[in-house]
């Protein structure tokens, strides 16, 4: 689920720019999001998005941003409650959030 990866990558996005003040609030919004909170996903877009601008973040990383931002909107179109978030759709994005985290990641800053 682009979703979790995509969680995932902008936390370790952030965090190679040692800005702990940024990475904390960015990392408060994720664990919401895995909680369940789909209205937290929408702040975590707006949060990364500013944070992705601020570091140049690489193309690779902005294309999967605007993926994450269209299956949000997509969701929301077909009527997916945001709270509580529907119970296959958290339970995907956690399952992928975790698989990321473990793997290699292609974007690093520049």
């Amino acid at each position: 689920m682009v979703l979790g990866r995509y969680l995932a990558v902008v936390l370790q996005f952030a965090g190679e720019h040692k800005r702990p003040r940024e990475l904390a609030g960015l990392v408060e919004l994720a664990r919401a999001v895995l909680s369940g909170d789909g209205t937290a996903l929408i702040a975590f877009l707006h949060t990364a998005r500013k944070c992705l601008a601020a570091h140049d973040a690489p193309p690779g990383l902005w294309n999967h941003h605007d993926e994450a931002l269209a299956a949000v909107v997509d969701l929301v179109a077909e009527g997916a409650p945001l709270r509580p978030c529907d119970a296959g759709i958290r339970a995907a994005l956690v399952a992928t959030f975790h698989a990321t985290r473990a793997a290699p990641q292609e974007f690093r800053a520049p």
